[in-house]
């Protein structure tokens, strides 16, 4: 099998939260063959901050991962 044959490396959750953390935002990271989903609890800084989407997609790229999604919980769950 030739190595452009094989699939990508599924990107690491752990290496992107601690990425993420460092610039401030602490989430946990769900894995879905390239989708990163982040989970954020309610006092996480708010992605509604153009700047901070785009250094969270930009280090999610950085980590492999093609798409970032925001998981949203429901009013009053804690995470």
């Amino acid at each position: 099998m030739r190595p452009e044959d094989l699939p990508p490396p599924v990107p690491a959750a752990g290496a992107l939260a601690a990425a993420l953390a460092v610039e401030g935002l602490h989430c946990d990271v769900e894995v879905r063959g390239r989708l990163a989903v982040l989970l954020t609890a309610d006092d996480a800084p708010s992605l509604a901050d153009p700047a901070l989407r785009h250094r969270a997609t930009a280090l999610a790229v950085a980590h492999g991962f093609s798409h970032v999604a925001l998981e949203l919980a429901p009013a009053g769950d804690a995470r």
